[in-house]
């Protein structure tokens, strides 16, 4: 999901006039369904094949699993959030809509930092186990998990002196769409 926001922003960046005039009016509903859908068919093939029954076809789904988020959905969202970046770092955009972009930013960056590390280590689980790496990438894991409403919430109160009013309010500053 955080590639496909990834691109649909970039997209939207790129070409404005065509995302809110031409653009399918429920592209990013289906799409959301459709990335769901593979992700559950994914975690039920590792389910069923690894932990069920122990196939030895299980190298081959957690294989499968490396190279889409390796080859495909994190190029993806890198290429995107680059294009993004410099998109922002050229024009001079409305501080509202720059925090959006910010947002999108670090959960992009958080990802790379803590979410990939459980990737590498479950491809490398193949070749040498080791326990404790293991446990570090799955904390890192579940930091990356938690730290999206962090990020939206120190960004939404960006700019401030210190941080007034509540939770709500700071979200409703990140999200607003003018």
């Amino acid at each position: 999901l955080l590639t496909a926001i990834s691109v649909e922003r970039c997209v939207g960046a790129l070409w404005p006039f065509w995302c809110r005039c031409h653009r399918p009016k429920f592209l990013s509903a289906i799409m959301c369904s459709l990335l769901w859908t593979l992700a559950g068919v994914l975690a039920g093939l590792v389910y069923f094949v690894c932990d069920l029954s122990h196939s030895k076809h299980c190298w081959t789904v957690l294989a499968t699993l490396c190279f889409l988020n390796f080859f495909f959905f994190t190029p993806f969202m890198v290429l995107s959030n680059v294009i993004l970046f410099i998109k922002l770092r050229h024009r001079s955009w409305q501080h509202h809509t720059a925090r959006l972009y910010v947002v999108i930013f670090f959960a992009v960056f958080f990802f790379l930092l803590f979410g990939i590390p459980l990737s590498v280590q479950i491809f490398l689980n193949f070749f040498v186990y080791i326990n404790f790496v293991f446990e570090i990438c799955l904390l890192l894991a579940a930091l990356n998990s938690s730290i999206n409403p962090v990020i939206y919430v120190l960004v939404g109160s960006c700019g401030k002196s210190r941080f007034r009013g509540s939770v709500k309010v700071a979200l409703q500053r990140v999200f607003e769409d003018r």
